[in-house]
């Protein structure tokens, strides 16, 4: 997620949250440098879904490298079948949103 929309909920987030969520559990202040989503923006099953999940300050945290990785590691969203998986759903999902409801209106 690079959009410039993104960049300045992004931006905002850490300048308001700007210590590790994580780390301050722990009675350790580090900086933030990532900014999590808490439910995963992937998982919508619409594309309205998805950008509520993306924008939404109920589903942000501010978390430091470590943290963040060790987020993605333990739930394995960041492996290379995890990527593939979620290529071929959003493909899926794609095809399926923009299937034509009527098999003669296929546009040949």
């Amino acid at each position: 997620m690079n959009s410039k929309r993104w960049r300045d909920t992004r931006n905002a987030w850490l300048t308001e949250h700007p210590l590790c969520q994580e780390c301050e559990k722990h009675g350790h202040v580090v900086a933030a440098t990532c900014v999590h989503h808490i439910i995963p923006v992937e998982s919508a099953r619409t594309d309205k879904a998805c950008e509520e999940l993306a924008f939404s300050q109920s589903n942000l945290m501010s978390l430091c490298y470590k943290c963040h990785a060790d987020i993605h590691k333990a739930a394995r969203s960041h492996s290379r079948k995890a990527h593939k998986e979620r290529e071929e759903q959003r493909l899926s999902q794609w095809v399926e949103r923009h299937r034509p409801t009527n098999p003669r209106d296929d546009g040949g």
